[in-house]
């Protein structure tokens, strides 16, 4: 009876906070409407959409974002492919030929369609953390890794987004769950299903491959060491490798249409990532210390304390030290699960947290294992009240952290507002300049004659490209966004590229001491939302010459 009351007081649990995952994950959602401000939701619809039109029979099509892990845009065009064939049973859609222009007319929708499977995917890792937790320590610890996942700010904020990190941390959790059954039982069938979601995850995302080291430890720690040279011809272990394989050719086709297009663009990929671009960088540890850049919009905040907060910070750091003291079996595998793909994006120019995603629930899992074990060592009465008084602080802050965020995101996006008066305001077939971070009404074809300034590119000559388009003109829209300013104010930016700095920067108060300001549209969230300004630049030709002879003293007054 006892136990029955147990197991029905754990089900009521997880499922309050499962509630509470999809809650989170589902709210503002649809922020943007109607426009899309995430660039790799973009390419990743357009993708799928494009393998939806050509039946995934054209070689090409499958290139068509480069050498791009493609596995999620299968899943994305199986959702927008169900999504339409229910729109063609219900007379929604007329037929195939309206699909298209159905895109071109309202694109959102096929956003958000993105957005809902990946929000699927991070709900369902709170349940996979949870079991992982529970099989590997306790079910109680289970339940509190599964709660501190279901409201963590970047776990959540990052489930609102269509695009490959939460899905591949998907795939890889459930790889890590097989791992543990490993551990535990060692069936075949455990080999393998660790071995097919390892695939589909480095599928998801090529830096996945760093699998192998809980996939091989979970194989090895079952083992004596002195054992262990005689099991590496394991026949369980060769047909887990011979799945994966097989697996991820299916699910990663680029590999065998063109191996030699998909290796240099892995390592092209790879040097990009290694050598970063204006605005990567940080110092050491620096997703634990913040020392790199706070990240913009879709990206902010940028570091460990910034989406945990401090205390839970502390909680996963002292977590992850006490597992390394304890160093029992399950400690080192959850460690290794952890350590090496951490330290594969420490060496990285480009830090974003949604590179180490992957590793966000074993964090939390390691803060869990501190806080439940340390707790046991005092009495029930006093440990139940801490507790409550932990998960409460820590819940709340997380969950009232992501409210706040996705208010803000919600909100009217100021580039929105600066398309729809650029529509009104702006005859057609007149000449515009946008930055890195524009109204995206400017990509499409809006019957203007638009010019794509990249200033945050390493080169030089960025200034001379822009005013070659301007040239002969007789006026110029300019739309500036402070998101692109940011990148040059930042130290690292300025320590690593000083004469492009200071060349963005001379130009950037030129345009705004000399040109006419006509409107701008200012964020209430300066991190979150960029603010706009627009400015009509006029008598380009002797603008130029001006700015090219400024002295050195008047470079330095702006």
């Amino acid at each position: 009876m006892m136990r029955a009351a147990k197991k029905h007081l754990t089900v009521v649990l997880l499922m309050a906070i499962l509630l509470i995952a999809v809650y989170l994950r589902l709210y503002g959602i649809d922020f943007g409407r109607p426009c899309n401000y995430h660039p790799d939701e973009t390419k990743l619809v357009t993708q799928a959409g494009r393998l939806l039109a050509t039946k995934f029979m054209d070689k090409d099509a499958y290139f068509g974002i480069g050498v791009y892990p493609p596995f999620h845009t299968y899943l994305l065009a199986m959702v927008m492919g169900a999504c339409i064939s229910l729109g063609l049973l219900s007379g929604r859609i007329e037929s195939l030929a309206v699909v298209k222009a159905l895109y071109e007319a309202e694109p959102f929708q096929f956003f958000l369609q993105s957005r809902l499977l990946v929000a699927a995917m991070g709900a369902l890792s709170v349940l996979i953390i949870y079991l992982i937790g529970k099989r590997i320590y306790s079910q109680k610890i289970g339940l509190l890794s599964s709660l501190f996942l279901a409201v963590n700010f970047l776990h959540v904020r990052n489930s609102h987004f269509g695009t490959v990190d939460v899905p591949a941390a998907f795939w890889g959790l459930l790889c890590i769950y097989f791992c543990v059954r490993i551990m535990q039982a060692g069936a075949a069938r455990h080999y393998i299903g660790a071995a097919v979601f390892a695939a589909l995850s480095v599928a998801t995302k090529f830096s996945m491959v760093m699998l192998v080291f809980p996939v091989f430890f979970a194989h090895f720690a079952q083992f004596p060491l002195r054992q262990w040279l005689r099991k590496i011809g394991d026949k369980k272990l060769w047909s887990a490798a011979a799945a994966g394989v097989v697996s991820f050719l299916i699910a990663c086709p680029l590999v065998w249409l063109d191996f030699h297009e998909t290796w240099g663009g892995i390592l092209g990929t790879r040097r990009f990532e290694k050598v970063g671009k204006i605005g990567s960088g940080g110092g050491f540890l620096s997703y634990w210390t913040g020392d790199q850049s706070d990240g913009f919009g879709v990206f902010y905040p940028n570091s460990i304390p910034e989406t945990f907060g401090l205390l839970l910070t502390l909680a996963a750091a002292v977590g992850l030290i006490y597992l390394l003291m304890k160093h029992r079996r399950q400690d080192l595998f959850i460690l290794v699960c952890t350590v090496p793909m951490y330290l594969l994006f420490e060496k990285m120019s480009i830090k974003a947290m949604r590179h180490i995603l992957p590793i966000i629930p074993f964090l939390l899992l390691a803060a869990s294992v501190l806080i439940w074990e340390t707790l046991g060592q005092i009495r029930p009465r006093v440990k139940v009240l801490l507790l409550s008084l932990i998960l409460t602080f820590f819940s709340l802050n997380q969950a009232f952290a992501v409210l706040d965020y996705h208010r803000a995101l919600a909100q009217k996006d100021p580039r929105t507002a600066a398309a729809e008066w650029f529509g009104q305001h702006v005859p057609q077939g007149s000449a515009a300049a946008v930055e890195s971070f524009p109204p995206m009404i400017f990509t499409r074809d809006d019957g203007y004659q638009v010019y794509e300034t990249n200033w945050t590119s390493k080169s030089r000559s960025e200034r001379e490209k822009f005013f070659t388009f301007a040239a002969g003109r007789d006026s110029l829209y300019y739309v500036a966004d402070d998101f692109t300013r940011q990148v040059f104010q930042w130290k690292y930016t300025q320590r690593r590229h000083p004469l492009i700095t200071e060349d963005r920067l001379e130009f950037f108060a030129w345009l705004d001491k000399h040109m006419k300001k006509l409107v701008t549209f200012t964020s209430k969230n300066p991190k979150i939302q960029p603010t706009i300004t627009v400015y009509l630049i006029t008598e380009i030709d002797k603008t130029w010459t001006m700015l090219n002879k400024m002295t050195e003293s008047e470079k330095q007054n702006y």
